[in-house]
């Protein structure tokens, strides 16, 4: 059922960004920027930010060029304690994270947009291509448990951009 998943995750992103969808694609390596990902909740603190830091580990270990940002719809000042300290559990270093706001500005230079449980089709509209990821468990109610469902989609995601390097 898991390569199922994967295989429609990475068709879609092959019709989406008109790529020819093959057993067998090559990475290629161009000098061009890294592609951006936009991971987007409520307050950017929680389910975002989580993405964004395992989203960003997991780049890095594959050797992509695609970086991510956590924003939110109604950004809070700061990162919960339970969040904070399960990503310090994770081996993350988190000091320096304040969320932010969603803005256009986000949208128009990323490569992909995922939000969890929010509508946010005003701001994205069709500029870029946006997935969303709602109704996984909550963080804050039990961190490891809504961790490993983000990781989960995060896994199929950096999958499919090992594949092509672009989401």
């Amino acid at each position: 059922m898991r390569s199922i998943s994967v295989a429609l995750v990475l068709f879609s992103l092959a019709v989406a960004f008109g790529t020819p969808a093959t057993a067998q694609s090559v990475t290629t390596t161009s000098p061009r920027q890294p592609t951006q990902v936009v991971f987007v909740c409520e307050h950017g603190s929680v389910k975002s930010f989580v993405a964004m830091e395992h989203f960003n580990r997991k780049a890095e270990e594959r050797g992509l060029r695609s970086r991510a940002v956590a924003r939110g719809t109604v950004p809070e000042p700061g990162v919960p304690e339970s969040v904070r300290s399960g990503l310090r559990a994770d081996g993350f270093e988190i000091s320096g994270f304040v969320p932010q706001l969603l803005t256009a500005f986000d949208v128009n230079d990323a490569a992909l947009v995922v939000s969890f449980d929010q509508d946010i089709t005003k701001v994205v509209g069709i500029r870029v291509r946006h997935l969303r990821w709602d109704n996984l468990p909550g963080v804050l109610a039990d961190y490891a448990r809504g961790r490993d469902a983000i990781v989960s989609q995060l896994d199929a995601l950096v999958d499919a951009l090992a594949l092509g390097d672009s989401p």
